[in-house]
């Protein structure tokens, strides 16, 4: 935002506001389709596995839809853990302050000096 001209800080504002909602929306997407497959590893149906991933454990088997909505949920969180820590390195990486690198001339040798005769 320290970019933007004062004058344009209002559509610089929106812009970022729209930029984050939107892409929130796409990852609670991505999330719930992630979570309904893996439900679906576990219970072999799409449908099935969308009732247990809307929370309906309603019917026979109830016990064995829990687990699986668990098992489910827990590398959904892994997943999710991978995908900041990695997102924090590549932050940290970011924002390190850039490395101080010598001049290539002095890492030339300085020619060898022929030794002077005494006289």
């Amino acid at each position: 935002m320290s970019l933007v001209e004062p004058e344009q800080a209002g559509m610089a504002t929106g812009f970022l506001n729209t930029m984050r909602i939107g892409s929130e929306a796409i990852v609670i997407a991505v999330y719930g389709a992630v979570l309904v497959s893996l439900i679906e590893t576990r219970v072999g149906s799409r449908e099935l596995a969308a009732k247990v991933a809307a929370g309906d454990l309603s019917g026979g088997g109830s016990a064995v839809r829990a687990a699986a909505f668990t098992h489910a949920l827990h590398l959904a969180l892994y997943g999710t853990a991978a995908v900041c820590a990695i997102g924090a390195v590549a932050v940290f990486a970011a924002l390190a302050p850039p490395r101080r690198t010598t001049p290539a001339a002095s890492l030339t040798p300085e020619p060898a000096r022929q030794p002077t005769k005494a006289v």
